[in-house]
């Protein structure tokens, strides 16, 4: 009789359902197998609902544990049934407790059949975390089509990354503004109606005013000739 070996990767470990918008969600660990035995963990995903896997940053012990709950449960139920079936066909016994293994296996294949279409619920921490993951992931794929749509308006590479900034806000209209420098003309002098101030001449060579170094007098009149008629006279104290 020849002898059959499987072997290679599968999912096993099924578990932490949670439900969004109506649609499940659930938690599968990728093994290395040898006859369906889940051998080595290599990596586990979330399945959303639509049939994608969204790769976990670590491993879930829990679906690691109910794969090999479920594969032990199966093997238990196979080995007690084989071998109630072997006393009870070959007579090697005429007592009966080869019943009772039969009663034994008919529990364990209960048991096997329940842990295997059972679903086990993730916690509100876990599914907080699940739910994370995926809105990373929408957050990834609406970002990647947001650049694929850029790259092609700008005919632009498929892998050149393209950033869209936002303008900034219009910040409004405001009359009371003190902050807003006044309008000047290119050559610096400001335009009619400007609030800015033209300022005074200025003294660059710092020249002195006309000074009086002899002491000369102001002219005088001293014949008491009289000014014009309809002006004071100023010069001489006698007053005609």
């Amino acid at each position: 009789m020849p002898l059959v070996f499987i072997f290679g990767e599968r999912l096993f470990g099924a578990c932490d359902y949670f439900s969004v918008e109506g649609q499940e969600m659930y938690v599968r660990t990728k093994f290395y197998h040898f006859n369906f035995m889940p051998c080595a963990p290599e990596q586990s995903f979330l399945f959303v609902a639509d049939g994608r896997a969204i790769e976990l940053p670590e491993m879930v012990g829990r679906s690691i544990g109910w794969a090999w709950l479920r594969y032990l449960a199966w093997i238990a139920f196979i080995t007690i049934a084989c071998v109630a079936v072997i006393f009870l066909t070959t007579g090697l016994t005429e007592e009966q407790w080869p019943w009772a293994l039969v009663a034994v296996s008919a529990v364990l294949l209960g048991l096997a059949i329940f842990v295997t279409v059972y679903k086990p619920k993730a916690s509100e921490e876990s599914k907080q975390q699940y739910l994370n993951m995926v809105g990373q992931l929408v957050a990834r794929q609406y970002l990647h089509q947001q650049m694929a749509a850029a790259a092609a308006v700008h005919a632009g590479p498929a892998h050149e990354v393209v950033t869209i900034e936002q303008p900034p806000p219009y910040p409004g209209l405001h009359k009371d503004r003190v902050n807003v420098t006044p309008a000047e003309s290119p050559h610096g002098i400001p335009y009619a109606g400007s609030p800015q101030a033209i300022p005074p001449p200025q003294n660059p060579h710092n020249i002195p005013p006309p000074q009086n170094p002899h002491n000369i007098p102001p002219p005088q009149n001293p014949q008491g000739i009289p000014p014009p008629y309809g002006t004071s006279n100023t010069g001489n104290s006698n007053v005609i």
